[in-house]
């Protein structure tokens, strides 16, 4: 929430990438809390309430959880590029797409072509 509340930090590059990183985590995290609950009922599991469909939107939503961690790999980078290389924010800024485009796609990427695959784990689909 800090790294958005004003104007001036929103426009730091570092703090772009932490939000990103926070709204996909949170889309993973949710997905996680449902537990059992989105798996088939005729998989006989405690809290089981769900289908097939409601399986795999859950291994979906799990997937675009990992997002996140593609996201801290961007935040290593930029670290790596302003620590050790002596980068500012105005030319991390010139290469802003890289940081956001490659992680994010790959994400989805994953997490579109895994959905015939997304079946029931015990804990979560």
């Amino acid at each position: 929430y800090d790294t958005i509340r004003t104007r001036q930090k929103r426009r730091k590059m570092l703090n772009q990438m932490l939000f990103m990183l926070s709204v996909f985590d949170i889309f993973g995290s949710i997905a996680y809390a449902f537990t059992t609950l989105p798996t088939p009922q005729e998989d006989y599991l405690h809290g089981a309430k769900g289908n097939d469909k409601t399986c795999k939107a859950q291994g979906f939503f799990i997937q675009i959880g990992t997002i996140a961690c593609f996201m801290n790999v961007s935040i290593s980078v930029y670290y790596l590029l302003t620590i050790k290389y002596g980068w500012k924010d105005g030319r991390l800024l010139t290469k802003r797409p890289w940081f956001f485009i490659p992680p994010i796609v790959v994400g989805l990427v994953f997490a579109f072509v895994g959905i015939p695959y997304y079946d029931n784990l015990y804990l979560w689909c």
